[in-house]
């Protein structure tokens, strides 16, 4: 009877010792770039203060990346054991970008991301599976080249004066204002000359006036 009974339970014991010598699955982490539900955009999670937080860095149609590139979706997600972050919030982009939802984060393994969106009571409540998203996805604005600084302007060049354009001559200076006559006076004695008047039958000699 005892044989029958080891015989009976040998082989759960191996199952048992089997189960335990296996590695459990990698709890994996939040971090990183996941693909949504949708496959038409991606979300970066990234450690802000020991929460998480995550904003949208790709989009399957470009022309999104203009008003959507960088734009902040979860934040504020608190670890609180388990492997599950929570008392956060999401929004969704698609339907009303300023209305904030509870949010619930847990990894499912190294590729998948279980979000659960909710509004106060979970049983009310919206589960997404995400995906992590391949190593070469190009986040959107890293091909967008930094532009230049712009160079000042040289300040325009004095105009050069023109060769053939007449110089203007300076005014003439006045002309001295002529002095007056004096009476020639003799050079030895310092006296005035005589003058002499011809009458026709005589020479008069008188001193010349001033």
């Amino acid at each position: 009877m005892i044989a029958t009974i080891k015989r009976a339970i040998a082989p759960l014991a191996l199952t048992l010792a089997t189960a335990a010598s296996t590695p459990a699955m990698a709890a994996g982490s939040p971090f990183g770039i996941w693909l949504d539900q949708t496959g038409r955009g991606a979300v970066e999670i990234t450690d802000c203060g020991g929460k998480l937080c995550g904003k949208l860095v790709w989009f399957k149609d470009p022309k999104h990346e203009k008003d959507g590139c960088n734009f902040q979706i979860i934040g504020n997600v608190k670890p609180v054991g388990g492997n599950k972050w929570d008392n956060g919030w999401i929004v969704d982009p698609d339907k009303d970008p300023d209305k904030k939802y509870d949010v619930e984060i847990t990894p499912q393994g190294d590729q998948k991301l279980k979000v659960m969106g909710y509004a106060g009571m979970k049983f009310l409540s919206e589960t997404m599976v995400w995906t992590r998203a391949p190593a070469d996805l190009k986040k959107c604005g890293e091909d967008v080249a930094r532009a230049p600084e712009p160079v000042p302007a040289a300040p325009a060049p004095a105009p050069d004066q023109d060769k053939d354009a007449p110089v203007a001559s300076p005014a003439p200076a006045p002309a001295p204002a002529p002095e007056e006559a004096k009476p020639e006076r003799n050079a030895s004695s310092g006296k005035k000359k005589d003058c002499k008047m011809d009458i026709g039958f005589a020479v008069i000699t008188f001193p010349c006036g001033d």
